[in-house]
């Protein structure tokens, strides 16, 4: 071994001083420094032994004192990495001397690298191991099996996406990945789904302690509270205060809190660290925790994909932009598990034009001078209301708003759970005084309450809040916009601007969560958001809350149009056409700001697409890929965007392809839109008034009848400036007196010369006649009190029921109600309502889930087909081994390799009970 100056000097005041503050000393015999290793013991290729020796820089000892770890020392001019191989050997000789497998440590001074050979590729760590990390790592080596093998335990998670999401995550692991980014919809189980995945960790023995991060006081409570109920037989602690358990199997705490005390313990400390929220302000403000700790890494997140920050996908190895997985809010909408939200956009009429003192009736001067208050220093636009100015009548207005539209509880009196997000502290006062100058007789019973980190007690208001009848409003600043889970909030009003998407998204979910009423039985449907401050507007969304999920963001699909044009062009040999589109391609890639955070690590190769024409010259496939999926994103940072003006250009875009595509049934359609357009633009102002003839010849039919790609780029040229001048057009109710029919029933035949009927029909007229015979009938009658009918009894009621205009049998039962596995009795007690059927589509859900809880070895892809054939079935679709291997099934795989053939069997079998 060679060994200068230099080295030696790294040695004793580096490394030395590094292994020192892992507890690792000489002088308690758990280090060897240069310890002798016989080459004997490791045979040479040709059969003969060498006889030489070789020392290892260190060797850590375990308690057996047997070598637990070498450190392989370089200087600090050398890179550690290449001391691999000859650790490597030396970890072979310490194998063959000591029956021993060694970690290994490659460290020059200023940098420490880790290698658990055989497991994972060797890796960066920020310090040594002390003894007990590397003996909890030696038995995690030793007698850790498989995760995929472990099923996940039902009583924690049961949903089949909560079981795919554990299974990849699984399978991830296994695959020796260290990082993972699990993003699920507010409300759908990310922490039962951690907790669920970290059971399974354990019980395969993959790790042994985990630490649970969070943001906010109150989500470590209720994690701390989630895993004491889910895994009660492991010891867990919150860190808070600078006091640290180290004996507890599971840690909870803030990120804060973490940042105080994370440096005092070592950086293989824990096993797995699960980051709750992850998103940018990780990256930025406690990227050092992870940073830290060598464990691996689980990162939570409710964001929709769109909006995680680019800098996110990476802190957990997700540098394609995708997620290890993802269960959207569209999804579960779909799936029932969350519901949908509708909003109400209002604004007072001072939102809107602010408080001006010289356009004020006199009357209103008059108040002002009144009140103490000088005219010429009233002048305040809309945004400044409770920043600069706050006005009692808007409040009120907002409050009375709020009273009058919400959802309201099973009386129709008093709103639900609600919460209103209001500006400051002090707004959130003033909104609570409007409730108590407007509605004193609730007040007096705690109707509406502040809850924010100015109120004493607020911790005691909040649980008052989620378990009582009273309050029913929380007015809140911040502290419930994360992290709340009340699943009777039925109303959220948006009495503040909004500016993170992030964070728009966090507060959306707290009113997405399923709820019943257990006292009327009546079900939250879906929820209402009244939006004071444009922010769906401002974030791009449908305004109407009709689709729940965010569309695609104005400038993304303005670029992606004009590229599908440009294609268009070229292909029709429209060269000059084509030339112009890049320009504009260019000109709205140029007011991205480069110095944005997203677009930085693009910014080389936007910078080519912006000065060079020739970079779009070759589009193949890769190529527009990369152009649209990283490219066209990073314009959803355009700044200054005019919306009437980019909507225009839209349509204009989509115009032109569908023209140059021959789509006429999409021209006709793009047509009525941008006519509308153009009806809304005042005629009397001189800007309009200048294009008069352009907008008469654009809305002749002559305009139309002959469109061309000319004509298109004429109204974009001309007329898309001046949308700017769109006006809104307020919605009218139009009535017609129209003919229409019923587009499709389902038919029911019951009679043995094929009598029949509608659905609908034959279960009117059956549930009419049995409740009309329940009125007589002593057997009917004890069973509407829920008691249990003899076989006699039950043999009576067959034979009264069974008449020749309906012939109500089990068998034609089943049909109508299309619950193929109910008995007579069951017909009977849903139809005297003493208990009701699940739906169709619940039952379906409800024996997929029984199906895939049955199959525990199914792996994720496994489990996302099945939910594929569940989606089809309660579509009506039927199911055969054809079509399963037709899309979209063939997308997830093809079914013969992904089932064998008696799963396969068992899963048409499945589908057949409800075609």
């Amino acid at each position: 071994m060679t060994q200068g100056r230099d080295e030696a000097t790294t040695r004793r005041e580096l490394i030395d001083r590094q292994l020192h503050q892992a507890g690792w000393s000489t002088l308690r015999r758990k280090v060897i420094e240069e310890l002798a290793l016989p080459r004997a013991a490791l045979q040479t290729s040709d059969g003969s032994g060498d006889y030489g020796v070789e020392f290892a820089d260190y060797a850590l000892l375990g308690r057996d004192e047997k070598p637990l770890a070498i450190v392989e020392a370089k200087r600090t001019s050398r890179d550690p990495l290449v001391g691999e191989r000859q650790a490597t050997d030396y970890a072979d000789l310490i194998q063959a001397s000591y029956g021993v497998e060694p970690f290994i440590f490659l460290a020059n001074g200023n940098e420490i690298w880790f290698l658990d050979r055989f497991r994972y590729p060797v890796r960066r760590v920020s310090g040594f191991f002390t003894r007990d990390d590397l003996e909890r790592l030696q038995f995690q080596r030793e007698y850790a099996i498989d995760p995929t093998t472990v099923a996940p335990n039902l009583k924690i998670i049961d949903r089949p996406y909560q079981l795919q999401a554990v299974k990849t995550i699984c399978e991830r692991l296994e695959d020796r990945h260290r990082k993972i980014l699990l993003v699920m919809a507010t409300g759908t189980g990310k922490t039962r789904t951690a907790i669920a995945l970290v059971d399974v960790l354990l019980r395969s023995r993959w790790v042994q302690r985990v630490l649970f991060l969070a943001d906010r006081r109150e989500l470590v409570r209720q994690a701390l509270g989630a895993f004491k109920e889910h895994l009660p037989a492991q010891s867990r602690t919150r860190v808070e205060g600078g006091a640290i358990d180290r004996g507890a199997r599971i840690h909870v705490a803030t990120y804060p809190s973490m940042m105080q005390v994370y440096q005092q313990l070592s950086p293989g400390f824990y096993d797995l660290i699960i980051a709750d929220e992850s998103h940018r302000s990780i990256y930025k403000r406690y990227k050092a925790i992870l940073e830290h700790f060598d464990a691996l890494q689980l990162g939570l997140t409710a964001t929709p994909t769109d909006y995680i920050d680019h800098n996110t996908f990476d802190l957990f190895g997700c540098s394609d932009g995708l997620p290890t997985f993802n269960y959207s809010f569209e999804e579960a909408k779909d799936d029932k598990y969350l519901v949908n939200y509708k909003v109400l956009e209002s604004k007072t009429k001072f939102q809107i034009q602010g408080i001006k003192a010289g356009q004020l009736p006199p009357e209103l001067q008059r108040q002002i001078e009144e009140q103490g208050l000088d005219l010429s220093e009233i002048d305040f636009e809309g945004t400044d209301l409770e920043r600069r100015v706050t006005n009692t009548g808007t409040n009120d207005a907002i409050v009375r708003e709020f009273m009058e539209n919400s959802r309201k509880d099973a009386s129709g009196t008093l709103p639900e759970k609600s919460i209103i997000f209001a500006i400051s502290h002090a707004h959130a006062m003033e909104i609570y005084k409007s409730f108590n100058r407007l509605y004193p007789a609730l007040q007096a019973k705690g109707f509406a309450r502040v809850i924010d980190s100015h109120i004493e007690r607020a911790d005691k208001i909040l649980n008052d809040f989620k378990y009582e009848e009273m309050p029913r409003v929380a007015i809140s600043v911040d502290m419930l916009d994360t992290g709340i889970d009340i699943p009777r909030i039925q109303n959220l009003v948006f009495a503040k601007p909004v500016y993170s998407q992030v964070k728009f998204w966090q507060m959306i979910g707290r009113g997405t969560r399923l709820w019943k009423d257990p006292h009327s039985g009546r079900e939250k449907k879906d929820f209402l958001i009244l939006d004071f401050w444009d922010n769906f507007a401002y974030f791009q969304m449908n305004p109407e809350g009709e689709v729940a999920n965010p569309t695609e963001a104005l400038p993304v699909r303005l670029f992606r149009l004009r590229l599908e044009k440009l294609l268009l062009l070229r292909g029709q040999g429209e060269e000059d056409h084509a030339a112009d589109t890049v320009r504009q391609l260019q000109s709205l890639l140029a007011g991205v700001p480069g110095e944005n955070v997203n677009v930085r690590p693009h910014a080389e190769e936007v910078q080519k697409l912006i000065a060079q024409a020739e970079a779009w010259d070759e589009l193949d496939e890769k190529r527009l890929d990369y152009l649209s999926k990283t490219i066209a994103p990073l314009l959803r940072f355009l700044p200054d965007v005019n919306l009437p003006t980019m909507t225009f250009e839209a349509r204009l875009e989509a115009l032109a392809a569908a023209h140059l595509r021959g789509d006429l049934e999409t021209v006709e359609q793009l047509r009525t839109k941008i006519l509308d357009d153009l009806d809304r633009l005042p005629p009397e102002l001189p800007e309009i008034a200048a294009e008069a003839e352009t907008l008469a010849w654009a809305r002749s039919d002559g305009f139309w009848r002959y469109l061309d790609y000319e004509r298109i780029l004429s109204l974009q040229e001309s007329i898309a400036p001046l949308m700017r001048y769109r006006q809104r057009q307020p919605q009218r109710i139009i009535r017609l007196n129209l003919p229409d029919e019923i587009a499709a029933r389902y038919w029911v035949t019951y009679g043995p010369a094929g009598e029949g009927a509608f659905v609908e029909t034959y279960r009117e007229q059956v549930e009419t006649f049995v409740r009309e015979l329940a009125s007589q009938h002593p057997a009917l009658q004890k069973l509407s009190r829920d008691e249990p009918l003899t076989d006699e009894e039950l043999r009576d009621v067959e034979n009264a029921l069974n008449r020749p205009d309906l012939f109500i049998t089990t068998d034609t039962l089943r049909q109508a109600y299309e619950q193929p596995q109910a008995e007579l009795v069951d017909f009977l007690r849903h139809i005297l309502r003493v208990a009701t059927f699940p739906s169709r589509e619940e039952v379906i859900r409800q024996a997929f889930q029984e199906f895939i809880q049955a199959h525990p070895e199914f792996r994720a892809p496994q489990i996302q087909f099945l939910r594929m054939v569940q989606t089809a079935i309660i579509s009506r679709n039927r199911i055969t081994t054809e079509t399963l291997r037709l899309p979209p099934f063939s997308r997830i795989g093809q079914a013969e390799k992904l089932f064998n053939t008696e799963q396969l069997d068992d899963i048409l079998a499945l589908t057949r009970k409800f075609a």
